[in-house]
């Protein structure tokens, strides 16, 4: 059974392949061929739609990418939690000898707080580390920005100036070339 990291990794490659295909000699006669018969600029507008459809990609990504960061974010909470903790280990008659009389109320519910908040991040973390594995959602943005880079650059050359065609040598009137072996 694959997990989403596995999943997330696969795309990735494939991500990487289709990026590496563009880059090949092959895309690079099409471009070419492509100029020669004077539509690259029709052709461009499909480049520049992918383009805009990978950059709507790479936003999702990127909210993918904030969700993963929570378990962090809730690590940050650590030390609130230990205040709440601290607050909730107190019975109510060690709050009034310490002259907290007004928070000794609060000392039962600061710790079955605790425990719920502590459930909650506990059980964040585990679920999203297992769903959203952070570096695998950094490696497949970075990819399709690749792409969405190479697309550019692609879209670029289809509106260059067309490649020289080797121009052949022109015949004079009433000349023919010679075959081989023979003569005119």
């Amino acid at each position: 059974m694959s997990t989403t990291a596995d999943i997330v990794d696969s795309i990735t490659r494939l991500v990487i392949a289709v990026d590496n295909l563009l880059k090949t000699d092959t895309v690079n006669a099409i471009v070419s061929l492509v100029r020669r018969f004077g539509i690259g600029a029709p052709v461009k507008v499909g480049v520049d739609a992918l383009g805009s459809a990978l950059e709507l990609i790479i936003g999702w990504i990127a909210k993918l990418e904030q969700v993963a960061a929570i378990p962090d974010l809730l690590e940050q909470l650590d030390p609130a939690l230990e205040g709440l903790k601290a607050i909730g280990d107190k019975s109510e008659a060690e709050m009034r000898d310490m002259g907290m009389e007004a928070l000794a109320p609060l000392a039962g519910a600061a710790h079955a707080a605790h425990l719920v908040l502590e459930k909650l991040r506990a059980g964040a973390v585990v679920i999203l580390q297992g769903y959203l594995p952070k570096q695998s959602l950094a490696s497949l943005r970075e990819s399709v920005v690749a792409v969405k880079a190479t697309l550019k650059a692609l879209g670029e050359a289809l509106l260059a100036a067309p490649p020289a065609t080797p121009s052949t040598p022109s015949l004079g009137a009433g000349t023919m070339p010679l075959l081989a072996g023979g003569t005119t």
